[in-house]
């Protein structure tokens, strides 16, 4: 066994997470992009929540803003945030609690409003520190109210040119730049500011900051596939950090075990808040084995992924991804 799968089998196996293995026989696999899109469709969004998702109708929601508020005032009807100065932009959402190289991350343009401009509307006390949300569905999170006042962090009531969609949070979510998804709620009902809060996945011993790492994702070969001698292939995939490092200035394949690199070219970005999508054209030896293929990425501020890394909990997993695959006579 070569020293990179007993580093990933026995991180898996430490996390209490496997994952799945296409065991069964198959046909060769040939050439596809995935993702073969920059905006993920509404349909294919990953979905992650607590409980149900929550059906709420505009006409009944309101958004109280509360706390530490100088002003105190009634509740937002939806209509009055559509009606404030809007933004569009395009986001990357990833799930904290996922393996390295799982499907739990997807992008879309969204429109919004500014949360500051919500906030300033009440005012915000010097006692306020954080900025908590309150949702439908039972869950609660905060975060600094440096954070809140940033210029990319959004209420948003659109995703894909569309109302949210009920899965993910219409009618309104919150869009907090650099951090995973459990710091992006959805089914957003009360925004209060105050000077601590105990979030929902901190008293579960996850971690309060949430911030997205460096992360590399191979779409395919998918793990196990049996890929052709001989023929050219491309191997595809998607790298994301949220910002956190300048977004990604590069990404390279080995499928040596790490002894040499190759660049992938980077085909579809926008800014560092969303993803890049990347491919790598490689001619397949003709010898008939197994194959291990990596990816890792480079950042704009120098950062490496390095082979080892977290594998999840609590605080998001690290580390460069890896696929075992076959190379199979034609």
């Amino acid at each position: 066994m070569k020293r990179r799968t007993f580093i990933k089998l026995s991180a898996i196996g430490a996390a209490g997470m496997v994952l799945p293995l296409q065991l069964e026989a198959q046909a060769a696999e040939t050439s596809l992009l995935r993702p073969s899109t920059l905006i993920t469709p509404n349909a294919d969004f990953y979905i992650l929540q607590i409980g149900e998702p929550v059906e709420m109708r505009a006409a009944h929601w309101r958004l109280a803003v509360t706390g530490l508020v100088d002003r105190p005032g009634m509740p937002l009807r939806l209509e009055e945030i559509t009606a404030m100065d809007a933004v569009t932009t395009m986001r990357t959402l990833k799930c904290i609690g996922d393996p390295i190289g799982t499907e739990q991350m997807s992008n879309a343009t969204w429109r919004g409003v500014r949360l500051r401009d919500v906030l300033q509307k009440f005012g915000v006390t010097s006692e306020a520190k954080v900025v908590v949300f309150r949702c439908a569905d039972g869950y609660h999170t905060a975060i600094p109210l440096a954070d809140a006042m940033r210029e990319e962090t959004l209420l948003a009531y659109q995703m894909n040119g569309e109302p949210l969609p009920t899965a993910h949070g219409f009618p309104i979510r919150l869009l907090n730049p650099g951090h995973y998804g459990t710091k992006n709620p959805k089914w957003i009902v009360n925004i209060q500011l105050a000077a601590h809060h105990e979030s929902y996945w901190e008293k579960r011993g996850w971690d309060p900051i949430a911030s997205v790492t460096l992360a590399t994702a191979i779409g395919t070969p998918s793990e196990g596939a049996k890929i052709k001698a001989g023929a050219p292939y491309t191997v595809s995939g998607a790298a994301f950090d949220a910002g956190n490092h300048g977004g990604i200035k590069s990404v390279e394949v080995s499928v040596d075990y790490g002894q040499t690199w190759q660049e992938a070219e980077i085909w579809a970005k926008d800014t560092p808040l969303a993803w890049v999508l990347w491919k790598w054209d490689w001619q397949v030896p003709e010898k008939a084995e197994p194959v291990e293929i990596y990816a890792r990425a480079t950042a704009n501020n120098g950062l490496t992924q390095d082979e080892i890394g977290i594998e999840a909990e609590p605080v998001g997993a690290t580390g460069y991804h890896t696929v075992d695959a076959e190379i199979v006579a034609s």
